[in-house]
């Protein structure tokens, strides 16, 4: 029984095509067991702008006071995840949405709160939750979110949200679906990538920005025993397949 988890952008329920419904319905009928995880940055940030907070990166991660909480879950759990379910049914999925609430989902920790204030890692899947649905052959949606054991709520980086659920679904593939079709170098799209050959492209800087956290996510699964990792921009192409 295949274990695939899918993460998608915040803007996906606007941008998924008919292929990735029909890919996600056909590997339903062959009984492989799906967990989507969204991300919602952009719509975070236009929340944040019409409500006045002020929106701070530090090494590309938001810093998140606890309006910035509020506000965060306003944006992904009042709009994008209510988007993407209704994306959903009208394609014909059985989906249902799920957050870090949800029958203690996700706990985690915070990073470094001097620094990103609420703003955490995962360190805490409740699988059978996960498990039960996948019984029912339902499809989770989970918001990157988690809940620290003391009840205050974190924001997660979407790729590492869904490498944490990988790993603790011990999931045999890993999709990080992004708007490029893979790490690219020089133009070209690269096939397979390994920790070696990504620590040599790190060092020559050919890759950078946005798509260093999300190799690194993906060597993190790979490494913690997912076996195929697939940087693409859909499920219907295998992208970069990162492995140890």
């Amino acid at each position: 029984m295949k274990k695939i988890v899918i993460k998608i952008g915040g803007n996906a329920a606007t941008q998924l095509t008919p292929a990735f419904f029909d890919t996600i319905k056909f590997w339903q009928k062959q009984h492989y067991k799906i967990a989507i995880v969204h991300g919602g940055g952009d719509t975070i940030s236009a929340l944040m702008s019409q409500l006045n907070e002020p929106v701070q990166k530090i090494n590309g991660i938001r810093f998140t006071t606890q309006n910035g909480i509020n506000i965060t879950k306003m944006a992904l759990l009042g709009q994008v995840q209510p988007a993407l379910l209704e994306a959903c049914r009208v394609n014909g999925l059985s989906v249902i949405g799920l957050n870090a609430a949800s029958d203690q989902l996700l706990t985690g920790h915070t990073i470094d709160q001097d620094t990103f204030g609420y703003v955490g890692n995962i360190h805490q899947v409740n699988t059978k939750l996960i498990h039960n649905l996948w019984e029912k052959n339902l499809i989770p949606i989970i918001a990157p979110m988690a809940i620290t054991n003391s009840g205050q709520w974190l924001n997660v980086n979407a790729d590492h949200a869904a490498t944490a659920l990988a790993n603790y679904l011990k999931a045999d593939e890993l999709y990080l679906l992004t708007d490029v079709s893979g790490v690219k170098i020089k133009g070209n799209v690269l096939q397979n990538l390994t920790s070696k050959t990504m620590e040599e492209l790190q060092k020559k800087q050919m890759i950078t920005g946005g798509m260093i956290p999300k190799v690194n996510s993906a060597l993190f699964a790979a490494r913690h025993g997912v076996r195929a990792v697939h940087i693409t921009n859909t499920v219907t192409h295998p992208g970069t397949i990162v492995t140890i």
